[in-house]
């Protein structure tokens, strides 16, 4: 066996390591697209009825689950793409809805482990980008600081005025070790608190009715 069959079998190995089943199109279709690419055929499934177009049709119905298989081994690989693209695309935009829904109310309630809160939250992050939602890293740092509670106050502004750029797992670390310092100061709690209670407690000054105008004429002689 040739080393470029050697490398093509090996790629083709771990197209079918995870077989499509519905839940990771957007990862089986970035596999495929790198198997088609080392063999050269990528074209078959920009074009109907190409010369290896059977062979690309085999290779894509051995990758998926059986349900699937059984839905499209009669389909030429052009056509059966289309259809998994329209299938699968309507599949995703929903759970992106329902990802960032419950990502943009992910609020860290005051006193809670930190460490669960930015996993699930780094987790909502990475499954909108694997379906194609992908945000900018400043932004996902923004994200997670923003559903932090009052006593992270001066941790954030340390964060932001010092211009720090981490990673996700350099920032979940960090925040293990602010998390620490800040159950050792309790007075800085109570300070916090305190501060909460005294905004909930403050009322707008009243306002003063309004009226009609009245004249100050002098009385008249």
């Amino acid at each position: 066996m040739s080393a470029s069959n050697n490398s093509g079998f090996n790629l083709r190995f771990v197209l079918e390591k995870e077989k499509l089943n519905g839940a990771n199109f957007s990862d089986w279709y970035r596999n495929l697209i790198i198997v088609l690419r080392q063999q050269k055929t990528e074209y078959v499934l920009e074009q109907p009825y190409p010369d290896d177009a059977l062979n690309v049709s085999c290779l894509m119905l051995a990758t998926m689950s059986p349900n699937l298989q059984k839905q499209y081994e009669h389909v030429d690989a052009h056509t059966m793409i289309g259809r998994l693209h329209g299938m699968f695309e309507n599949q995703a935009r929903a759970e992106r809805y329902n990802i960032s829904k419950f990502l943009f109310v992910c609020k860290l309630a005051e006193g809670s482990p930190v460490s669960p809160h930015v996993i699930k939250m780094i987790g909502y992050i990475e499954t909108l980008d694997k379906l194609g939602s992908q945000l900018k890293d400043d932004l996902t740092i923004d994200v997670i600081l923003q559903f932090l509670p009052a006593s992270y106050k001066l941790f954030i502004l340390n964060y932001q005025m010092n211009g720090m750029e981490k990673t996700f797992a350099e920032l979940h670390g960090m925040l293990k070790i602010a998390e620490e310092s800040i159950k050792k100061n309790p007075t800085h709690m109570m300070m916090v608190q305190k501060e909460n209670k005294k905004r909930k407690h403050l009322t707008p000054p009243k306002r003063q009715r309004q009226g009609k105008c009245r004249s100050h004429e002098p009385p008249k002689l």
